[in-house]
């Protein structure tokens, strides 16, 4: 966050650097190398579009942009004193998590990226405690005596990870009723960390190094959810977006050598920030690069879902630090470190659209950090770490999504066909008017095009033998399942040679093609005496 926060504030933004060719738009070194293809040949990058609520308005009360529908609420200032133990809220607010509450209500947990000075920023990360009804009803420290405390992640049995973004910083584990003291783990890693994400099903917990050549780790506890011990690991994409993992020799940082340089070939990430678990995913996202992945877990697979550089100037979402998914909707929320502030939504539909925006002179010098919903997936909460009182953290209602979007399971089931022969067919019949036929199309995707062509062995024009001819065709489309009446007539090219005949044994072939290019064809003999 620092590194892009004073180039900000020096007029220079991190898109001008890419545009002047010094940094590079393929977002993961591989040994020696640029992921790029790689991931990118499994991508399927969001689009720009309104999302699903639509264009910001004008700034509320509280200076905020926000679709319609939505309202904003200032929960606390920096230095405000909160709750029965005159708690003075910690500045800098950073990352932030939920809990749920045995008496209806959540707390609310919140990091301080302050560094760490004695008898005046000691904090490092702090809580809130509301009630059912949304009112802050106590507040007090989780953490002390740490540094520079930046991201961090929930954990499934309750805790909060703290990460301390420094050379030698650790990963602290701390209860967020601050009853039991923080404990810090110095076997998930020694170094710059930014964020955290457990994997409930693989038994793991991921992290993001936030160094423009930082790596990707995952720990796998000896005993999970036991964080005191286990095999910390750090991934290297391969040429076709799989990930490969190898442990890392020295995760304490004993020896001098970084974990980042531990292992050759190693995939290096562009600032890799926020990080969330979220239905079988891992999503985390890069600050140089204006990227967010998704890693598949069951498939080992890495997939580019957002890519801010190629999408140009039109995209809302630049400079991307914290990133949550909602626990109801599914959909991703993704905070701006500079650009135009930001709290911005990747749908679970691949469409990227601006969710809300600070635009007043006292967040000129923020950053928007922390999204987090409570635990109910009504009210969403963010920061913005430096405005000018220091920090503020906002909650917004409003007419949230209660369901996930449908992923789109492609159609791969035939069109059902049944073809009926009307009336009763004959060589003169048809030659004067045509023969009638009825097809019965039934199908989920629609609309159905029709080919139908009538055949028949003629003699040859010349020479001896026969072979086979058109002798009607039709192309038709029906746009919902049901009967369709439909008349072939008797090309020009074969009516005179049809009128020397006086039996034609004929064919009818019909092939039905529906919108996702699945095919039936049917076959009718059908006899015009």
């Amino acid at each position: 966050m620092t590194e892009a926060s004073t180039a900000a504030r020096e007029g220079i933004t991190r898109r001008d650097t890419l545009r002047a060719g010094l940094g590079i738009a393929g977002g993961v070194a591989l040994s020696g190398g640029l992921l790029g293809r790689a991931v990118e040949a499994a991508a399927a990058p969001a689009r720009i579009g309104p999302g699903p609520y639509g264009p910001l308005k004008a700034p509320d009360a509280n200076g905020m942009m926000l679709p319609q529908g939505f309202t904003s609420r200032k929960i606390v200032t920096s230095g405000d004193v909160v709750g029965p133990r005159d708690y003075p809220f910690h500045i800098l607010p950073d990352g932030m998590g939920s809990y749920e509450t045995d008496d209806g209500g959540f707390i609310l947990v919140s990091n301080s990226e302050a560094p760490y000075i004695a008898g005046l920023w000691e904090i490092g990360a702090g809580a809130l405690r509301f009630d059912s009804n949304f009112n802050i009803t106590d507040a007090y420290p989780i953490l002390k005596g740490t540094n520079i405390n930046c991201a961090g992640g929930i954990t499934p049995w309750g805790t909060w990870l703290s990460c301390e973004e420094i050379e030698n910083g650790k990963v602290w584990e701390c209860d967020p009723y601050g009853v039991n003291p923080a404990v810090g783990h110095a076997p998930m890693g020694v170094f710059k960390h930014e964020a955290c994400a457990v994997d409930p099903d693989g038994k793991a917990v991921y992290l993001t190094e936030d160094l423009s050549d930082g790596c990707l780790y995952r720990f796998i506890p000896d005993s999970y959810p036991d964080l005191s011990s286990g095999k910390l690991e750090v991934a290297t994409v391969v040429s076709n977006g799989s990930v490969a993992w190898t442990r890392i020799p020295d995760p304490e940082f004993k020896n001098g050598t970084p974990t980042r340089l531990q292992v050759p070939g190693a995939s290096t990430f562009r600032r890799a920030e926020g990080m969330w678990y979220d239905d079988g995913k891992i999503y985390f996202a890069t600050t140089q690069d204006d990227r967010v992945y998704a890693y598949h877990l069951a498939e080992k697979e890495m997939e580019v879902i957002y890519d801010g550089v190629a999408l140009g100037d039109e995209a809302p979402l630049h400079e991307i630090d914290n990133v949550m998914a909602s626990p109801i909707s599914g959909d991703l929320f993704a905070c701006e470190d500079t650009d135009n502030l930001q709290v911005c939504i990747i749908s679970t539909e691949g469409e990227v659209a601006a969710f809300a925006e600070m635009p007043g002179v006292e967040h000129e010098n923020s950053e928007l950090t922390g999204p987090v919903f409570d635990p109910t997936g009504n009210r969403l909460y963010f920061a913005s770490q430096r405005a000018t009182s220091g920090g503020m953290i906002f909650e917004v209602t409003g007419p949230f999504r209660r369901t996930r979007a449908e992923e789109v399971t492609p159609d791969t089931k035939r069109p059902q066909l049944k073809v009926k022969t009307l009336g009763k067919p004959t060589l003169r019949g048809f030659v004067k008017n045509g023969q009638p036929f009825r097809l019965t199309v039934t199908d989920d995707s629609m609309p159905v095009k029709l080919e139908v062509k009538l055949v028949a062995k003629l003699p040859r024009k010349a020479g001896k033998g026969s072979r086979e001819v058109t002798i009607g065709k039709l192309n038709t489309t029906v746009t919902k399942s049901g009967e369709k009446r439909i008349q072939i007539k008797v090309g020009n090219s074969v009516k005179d040679r049809l009128r020397k005949r006086d039996v034609a044994q004929a064919r009818l072939i019909v092939v039905a093609t529906d919108s996702e290019g699945n095919r039936t064809k049917v076959t009718k003999p059908v006899r015009l005496a």
